[in-house]
Parts: structure tokens; C-alpha cells; sequence
């Protein structure tokens, strides 16, 4: 789906730099590879914009937002939008563990300046040995959570052909 985009701009670059090295040697060669450029695009001056703007709008774009669209759910977009979801939860993870990690800090560090020194210091210490502890279970059940979904996803994939319509 992505994959399926990312090659045609390239392909695009790669036959606009072919046509341009043999024009010098064989024109004869750049016209065939420039005949059939030409009445995909609207403008000769924006042949490889439109190119790729034809190539970007038509091969990912509206599948994605027909899948957003589709009451039916015939098409997927779990596995396309999963290492998103993932790299978000990991990053408000990891976040919302430093902010618990600084915050129980400080609170130690107000207990200890504030005449109870023993309560401060062992609010430290579990600041220090369980908030690291918590971020690692979050992270992990968040992992599985993601993988989960991708995995019902894939087995709903792979057995689309065997049910009966």
C-alpha cells in the first residue's frame, strides 16, 4: 500500500534521468519514453510534479480514505496505520513515565525539606525503582495490545476467501 507509492516516483525519476542521459547520445531513444509522459500530463513545464501528484493521489490516498468510509468493512486499515498507533502510545508512554519519574522526585525532595526525611527518601527511592518498572509493563502491554489487533486483522485477511457469500 505505502510500498505501492514509493516506486512510482522513483520509476518517474528514474525514466526522466534515462531519457535525458541517451538524448544527448540517441535522441531516437527519448522520444518513445517521452510520448507516452506527455498526455498524462496537463502541462508540458509540469510533466514530473504531475506525474508524481498523479501517482501519490490515486494509489494511496483514496484507498486509505475510502477504507476510512467503508461501512461495509471489507478493507483494512489496522495494518496500515498500526506502527502509527504504536510509535504514539510509545512516545505518551515514555513521556507520562518521566513526568510520574520527576513529580514522585520532587515530592520526595518536599518530604525530605519539609522535616521527614525517612518518608522523603523512600518516596525517592520508589520513584527510582518502580517508575522505570511501571514505563516497561506499559510499554509491553501496549505492544501486545497493537499486535493483537494486527493479528485479528491478518487472520480476518486470510480468511476472507473461505466464507460463503
Amino acid at each position: 500500500m505505502t510500498d505501492s507509492t514509493t516506486p512510482a516516483p522513483r520509476a518517474t525519476k528514474t525514466a526522466k534521468a534515462a531519457p535525458a542521459k541517451p538524448a544527448a547520445a540517441k535522441p531516437a531513444s527519448a522520444q518513445p519514453a517521452a510520448a507516452p509522459a506527455a498526455p498524462t500530463a496537463a502541462a508540458p513545464e509540469a510533466t514530473p510534479l504531475a506525474e508524481q501528484l498523479m501517482a501519490l493521489d490515486l494509489s494511496a490516498a483514496p484507498g486509505f480514505f475510502r477504507a476510512l468510509v467503508d461501512f461495509r468493512f471489507t478493507t483494512f486499515i489496522t495494518r496500515r496505520i498500526a506502527g502509527f498507533i504504536y510509535a504514539i502510545l510509545l512516545v505518551s508512554i515514555v513521556l507520562s513515565g518521566l513526568v510520574a519519574f520527576f513529580s514522585i522526585v520532587v515530592t520526595g525532595v518536599g518530604l525530605m525539606t519539609g522535616g521527614q526525611p525517612i518518608p522523603g527518601l523512600l518516596t525517592v527511592l520508589a520513584a527510582i525503582v518502580l517508575a522505570p518498572i511501571a514505563t516497561l509493563v506499559a510499554v509491553v502491554l501496549a505492544r501486545m495490545i497493537v499486535e493483537v489487533n494486527v493479528a485479528l486483522v491478518a487472520i480476518a485477511e486470510n480468511t476472507a476467501g473461505l466464507r460463503r457469500r
